[in-house]
């Protein structure tokens, strides 16, 4: 029997958590806390970031970053990952973007450009700070640096590669305006399938301080949501773990899994207070 049209197109779905840290890190530099100085791998946190894996219609395998994290070579290592077909970038900060210069390795395995998505504000930010990778022409001396083609895109906006649409959502970090994601799967018509494979939908939302009201009615549904969840504590530009769980149960998500926690979070005890909906995430977790 032939699948129905409004089946997903794609296949093997899966979200792969490649650093659930902060800016800093997790151990600290200096620092001998008990966490920083755990034996349980999942106290180890790189810089933030994710990657979506999957086969597209035709069979291809594809691979879809979110951020690139200045730990982005050893995360990839680690991950075993090969190929990197596009990039969406949720803001410009350093510990979401210090790792673009190492997708030239992908340039050189894949043998193509990667097509890279961020608000114009982010965009201009990596010209400036990428000026060798942006403007080769000014480079002293011919250099191997990335091949990327870059997209605006804007809050609202859906953007479809591969067989599943990226929905950018408007969040807060603080008083900064920061993108969030929401990806389903399309069917042959270039529709939200029916039925959705894998992990999906999901959403991922870093460095959330606030949800603007806009924003909520696109976190419907959702089987699994990774959000923020610096330390218990309150901070002016991320979601404490009281304000994170709060969030969490007003979208109702299925799974919800915290991440870019410090080292003030310690895995073990903490993921075992958490609601029965939401755990902690940890670097190498797989959403399939």
């Amino acid at each position: 029997m032939s699948p129905d049209v409004r089946d997903a197109q794609v296949s093997d779905v899966e979200l792969l958590v490649l650093g659930s840290g902060t800016s800093a890190g997790v151990p600290l530099i200096g620092c001998r806390c008990d966490v920083c100085r755990s034996d349980d791998p999942r106290d180890r946190r790189s810089r933030p970031s994710v990657c979506l894996r999957l086969r597209d219609a035709t069979g291809q395998a594809r691979l879809v970053l979110i951020d690139t994290a200045p730990d982005l070579r050893e995360q990839a290592l680690r991950e075993g990952l090969e190929r990197c077909d596009a990039i969406l970038f949720t803001h410009d900060h350093f510990d979401h973007t210090f790792g673009l210069d190492d997708v030239r390795r992908f340039n050189a395995v894949m043998k193509a450009a990667i097509d890279i998505y961020a608000e114009e504000a982010t965009l201009d930010f990596l010209r400036r700070v990428y000026r060798h990778i942006f403007f080769p022409e000014s480079n002293v001396n011919v250099s191997f640096v990335a091949r990327l083609v870059q997209h605006v895109i804007q809050p609202c906006c859906a953007i479809d590669l591969f067989g599943l649409r990226f929905s950018a959502l408007r969040l807060f970090h603080g008083k900064l305006p920061i993108l969030g994601f929401r990806v389903d799967a399309l069917d042959a018509g270039g529709n939200v399938a029916r039925e959705q494979p894998g992990p999906l939908p999901l959403a991922y939302c870093t460095d959330v301080s606030c949800i603007p009201e806009e924003t909520w009615p696109a976190l419907g549904g959702l089987r699994h949501l990774v959000l923020d969840l610096l330390r218990p504590k309150p901070h002016p530009t991320h979601f404490s773990q009281a304000e994170a769980i709060d969030a969490a149960a007003r979208i109702g998500a299925q799974e919800t899994w915290f991440t870019h926690m410090t080292h003030d979070i310690a895995h073990r005890e903490v993921d075992a207070s958490l609601p029965a909906t939401m755990r902690l995430a940890w670097d190498g977790l797989v959403l399939a």
